[in-house]
């Protein structure tokens, strides 16, 4: 799965991939002699390498595309193509993709010769010796590697792509403020899918630091209904919030205790490479969560209190749903008193404040909230 990313705090001072992809484009107006997309994020390496060639097939190139770590590369097909004319075309376009595991000191197929062709090759288009673009795509290559300062040394393209901040900066504990839920919100805005920012959130933190997995899924979205967007994304990082707020409210304390437990081990990754998610992210999706919920409920019972049924109250409290979620919440509905409503709903604000003021709110939190709660059932 994705690897998650540190708090912006960390590396204030990186460019936003985005931004390097829209200057890339501007200086695509002229021609470019060569272009390294470098940095963790795939996915803006391959936004990078579509611009490049979207222009280069305008221009009648001839495309050669290598990679890496395809089984059937070839390093004699690419030697052939970066040392030899363009066979149908005025000029040749060559990509290598994964090119880290090509021309990285220590890699098992680092070869020093292609190295050189690929320098010759920079030095070759520069003068015009030959005519095209030469594109080399890698996740993980230095600044100070040969390749990128001769590209840089021929006034080509050096475009860092690295991964979006999953959490929010040190100095703003507010997780809708993390760099890619800002970018999931803004894409579904850009596009005109419906998506608020608490939606947003959840997205990101339900499917982790894998911005193509955010994008399809926003696609999904376009078309949706009334449907929220917990009934059509699910939560892929070891249980879901939501149902863990909808224990919590029902008074199964214990068992919400164990499954917020569970979520917060479960979210984070480590060196093997699984999801993480941010602790943050977590205690904003159930704190908005709960006090969402409560709001209806404390609203409604005011409706109750006034001698209207459960179903009728959470109507006049402007509740839908689906037949089946509306049963659900006026049976939740009937379970306390208007009073206990209020006080939970304090509660969850409370603990909301706490955790977007920046003061640690943990597992241990809910395990208290749910025990005042269980206790407090009618």
């Amino acid at each position: 799965m994705a690897k998650a990313r540190k708090s912006a705090g960390s590396k204030a001072k990186d460019p936003h991939p985005e931004q390097a992809l829209a200057e890339l484009g501007r200086r695509l107006a002229d021609p470019l002699f060569a272009v390294c997309l470098k940095g963790e994020e795939r996915y803006f390496r391959d936004q990078g390498i579509r611009l490049v060639l979207e222009k280069a097939k305008a221009r009648g190139d001839e495309i050669c595309r290598h990679d890496g770590s395809d089984p059937e590369y070839s390093q004699a097909t690419l030697l052939d193509d970066l040392t030899s004319g363009a066979l149908f075309a005025g000029a040749r376009t060559v990509l290598v993709e994964n090119a880290d595991k090509l021309i990285k000191k220590g890699a098992r197929s680092f070869s020093q010769g292609l190295v050189d062709a690929l320098k010759a090759r920079i030095a070759a288009l520069t003068s015009g010796q030959v005519e095209g673009c030469l594109i080399l795509s890698a996740s993980n290559l230095r600044a100070d590697h040969l390749l990128v300062k001769a590209i840089q040394a021929s006034d080509g393209a050096v475009v860092g792509c690295r991964r979006l901040y999953d959490s929010p900066p040190p100095w703003d504990p507010d997780p809708r403020k993390a760099e890619l839920v800002q970018w999931t919100a803004d894409r579904a805005r850009r596009a005109s899918i419906p998506l608020g920012v608490e939606e947003a959130v959840y997205l990101a933190a339900a499917l982790g630091n894998d911005l193509a997995g955010i994008a399809g899924k926003l696609e999904q979205l376009r078309e949706r209904g009334s449907e929220g967007i917990v009934e059509l994304v699910s939560w892929e990082s070891g249980g879901s919030p939501w149902d863990l707020a909808d224990r919590l409210m029902d008074g199964d304390g214990a068992r919400a205790s164990v499954g917020v437990e569970a979520l917060f081990a479960g979210g984070f990754q480590g060196k093997d490479g699984k999801r993480t998610v941010d602790r943050s992210a977590l205690v904003a999706l159930m704190t908005g969560t709960l006090t969402k919920g409560l709001m209806e409920l404390t609203r409604a019972g005011r409706f109750v209190a006034q001698g209207q049924s459960p179903q009728a109250a959470l109507a006049a409290a402007g509740v839908r749903g689906a037949p089946a979620t509306v049963k659900r919440k006026a049976e939740r509905l009937a379970s306390r008193s208007p009073d206990q409503w209020q006080g939970m709903l304090e509660d969850a604000e409370e603990l909301e404040r706490r955790s977007r003021s920046g003061a640690r709110v943990d597992v241990n939190d809910f395990a208290l909230v749910g025990l005042r709660w269980a206790r407090r059932r009618s």
